[in-house]
């Protein structure tokens, strides 16, 4: 005990100089946390409700959902809102919830989790909630394989041994195994045929049965490998949807879930199906937290995609997308790709998708090109791609082989000069696609690209 207090009260210290300097968005004492207690995060006195959000896409999104809804009821809520995930990260949200007696003085604690850390923090941190939005391969220096991290959350679930509630995708053919025999209560929220139409992608994110190695088919898909599935050789299938949404309808920006006990429309924050699925999954924590129908519709209304994932500016009738894609995330970048493939609007494409290690220290592989779908982006109402940064070749050398055009491909090394090859003039939408580590960059690319439109007009 003497240890804890010692890693509290000096984890308290760095983190009131840091937040004195204007760094509170820091998880450095989170670290000295666990560094000089390495159970931190069990002997910390935790609030009344711990949520954690996890899965390979969607859990920023809803996590923010999450925290505003709480703190919109009045609940004093502690959250890792820049995306510290991993153990510092939820040791300087649990360090945030007390007082330096280790009396807790929240309401609620938020976590984003990384999906790969949750078996060593969360048999610690011990949530009454976890949301696990899906399963999707990832980046091979991140996370593996589907099944590798398959393995990492449900060991979470297997060790919190019943306590916590799982909230699982009905629709993912692999996060809805998780917290099988565990005790844990299972909660499902999916989606009804809404007829996405998807494309075919070229990775098979689930290849066989998990259960018997049979083949795996679908009533119909929503994307990738999300949708109504069923085994050919036994008897696994989309489980049975406590929160089923009956009813989406992305131009009028409107979901309808359906319970055992009646159904009601939510507002969207975004037409696009992957984001209709994070509003689903809050609102099936919401209401199993109690909140009526009526309150998450009215608290819906008010939300948007966070700025970090998407933010957009009109100017003379065209609209500029800053849009996050992912570099290295096969399943993001690849939902991303056929998003804007099926979107029928005229667009031109500037691709800032580097991450900050490739610019000294070149990648762990290049295979994340080949397995993402750049086929998507092979389509007439895409009129242009503009690649940025210093892996630029590699890009346009996967858009070749994509069988995009050549005269499409723009290629500038130098990002500062994108602006000067957007050509707006008979075009609906821009979009910057940028890696979610570089949100400032592709925002002042987006707002770069606007100036310049308003220059030429200005002429």
């Amino acid at each position: 005990m003497i240890r804890f207090y010692i890693a509290l009260w000096a984890a308290k210290l760095v983190d009131a100089i840091l937040t004195l300097r204007g760094d509170r968005q820091n998880d450095r004492a989170g670290y000295i946390a666990n560094r000089l207690c390495p159970d931190f995060m069990a002997r910390v006195t935790k609030p009344k409700l711990v949520v954690a959000i996890t899965g390979t896409n969607g859990k920023t999104t809803t996590s923010t959902l999450v925290c505003n809804m709480l703190r919109s009821k009045g609940k004093k809520v502690s959250f890792n809102e820049w995306g510290a995930n991993i153990n510092a990260g939820y040791s300087i949200n649990l360090l945030r919830c007390v007082d330096i007696f280790n009396r807790c003085r929240v309401d609620a604690s938020v976590l984003e989790a990384d999906e790969n850390s949750t078996c060593e923090g969360m048999p610690m941190i011990r949530p009454d909630y976890m949301v696990v939005t899906n399963i999707c391969k990832d980046s091979l220096r991140r996370n593996g394989h589907p099944e590798y991290i398959f393995d990492r959350i449900n060991r979470a679930f297997a060790a919190l041994g019943g306590r916590t509630v799982a909230i699982l995708n009905a629709n993912d053919p692999i996060s809805s195994e998780l917290a099988r025999n565990t005790g844990a209560r299972r909660v499902f929220f999916g989606m009804d045929d809404i007829h996405a139409d998807p494309l075919e992608n070229r990775v098979k994110d689930v290849a066989v049965c998990p259960r018997c190695g049979g083949e795996i088919r679908y009533h119909y898909r929503h994307y990738r490998h999300i949708g109504d599935f069923y085994c050919t050789d036994c008897d696994f299938a989309t489980p049975a949807m406590d929160y089923r949404a009956s009813g989406v309808d992305l131009d009028k920006g409107t979901i309808t879930v359906a319970e055992r006990d009646g159904a009601a429309t939510y507002p969207l924050m975004s037409d696009t199906v992957f984001y209709a699925f994070n509003t689903l999954s809050a609102v099936a924590l919401f209401r199993e937290l109690g909140y009526s129908r009526q309150e998450i519709a009215d608290f819906l209304a008010t939300q948007k995609v966070p700025k970090i994932r998407e933010s957009v500016v009109e100017y003379d009738g065209i609209r500029y997308y800053a849009y996050a894609a992912k570099g290295q995330n096969i399943s993001a970048a690849s939902t991303v790709f056929e998003h804007l493939a099926k979107d029928p609007s005229v667009k031109e494409l500037v691709f800032s998708l580097d991450e900050v290690q490739d610019a000294n220290h070149p990648p762990e592989t290049l295979s994340w090109l080949y397995e993402t779908d750049y086929e998507f982006l092979n389509v007439p109402q895409i009129r242009k791609i503009i690649v940025g940064g210093h892996m630029c070749h590699a890009h346009r050398l996967r858009l070749l082989l994509a069988g995009v055009p050549e005269e499409k491909i723009v290629c500038v090394e130098n990002e500062a000069d994108v602006p000067q090859y957007v050509d707006t003039e008979g075009i609906d939408r821009v979009y910057v696609l940028y890696e979610i580590d570089f949100v400032t960059k592709g925002q002042q690319i987006r707002d770069a690209i606007v100036e310049r439109a308003r220059e030429v007009k200005g002429k």
